[in-house]
């Protein structure tokens, strides 16, 4: 009987040590941590405030688009996990209310189970996709089939890929390739 209280001890001990996993499932594809697709930027910041630290920063324009600027949330004032992004619209209309938001951090899933850090292959069995886009600002992204957005996906520029990342084929996307953002809008 002293061993088996001894090893039930000895268990919850080293439970309680092991190093906690946080993750959070998303409730929706339209909010993370209480910033919601079209709240004001001001009232996304004031929530943010009390829990996190938050980065402004410019984004590089092209051409003759307006200067607009995303907003880095990062873990507990500490700057050294990156959680998500988000931005304003491009117009006057959603200027000042968030417009885009870019999940970076493992830790959030969504409804289905995807996360940052998956690859193509496990993403296209936990959900579905429509299709996929690339342009040279952003890069590779899978359109979801199930909400407003998708997955950033992570292309290596010093590799040569056997698929034309420019024009993708949803099918022809390499299963190894990496999620490297989650996309809401």
């Amino acid at each position: 009987m002293k061993r088996i209280v001894f090893l039930f001890m000895a268990t919850i001990s080293l439970a309680s040590c092991s190093k906690k996993v946080n993750s959070f499932l998303l409730n929706d594809y339209n909010a993370v941590e209480g910033i919601k697709i079209g709240m004001p930027i001001n009232d996304a910041l004031k929530i943010l405030d009390k829990k996190h630290y938050v980065e402004k920063s410019k984004v590089p324009a092209l051409d003759d688009d307006p200067i607009t600027y995303e907003y880095l949330v990062y873990d507990k004032k500490t700057k050294k996990q990156t959680l998500f992004s988000f931005n304003g619209g491009y117009n006057k209309k959603n200027l000042n209310n968030v417009f885009r938001i870019v999940i970076k951090n493992p830790r959030y899933k969504t409804p289905e189970g995807t996360s940052v850090g998956m690859n193509v292959k496990e993403l296209k069995q936990k959900t579905q996709l429509k299709s996929a886009d690339f342009n040279f600002q952003d890069g590779l992204y899978l359109l979801s089939g199930k909400f407003d957005g998708g997955y950033w996906i992570e292309l290596d520029k010093t590799k040569n890929y056997d698929f034309n990342y420019e024009k993708p084929s949803l099918k022809k996307i390499p299963d190894d390739l990496k999620v490297k953002g989650i996309v809401l809008f």
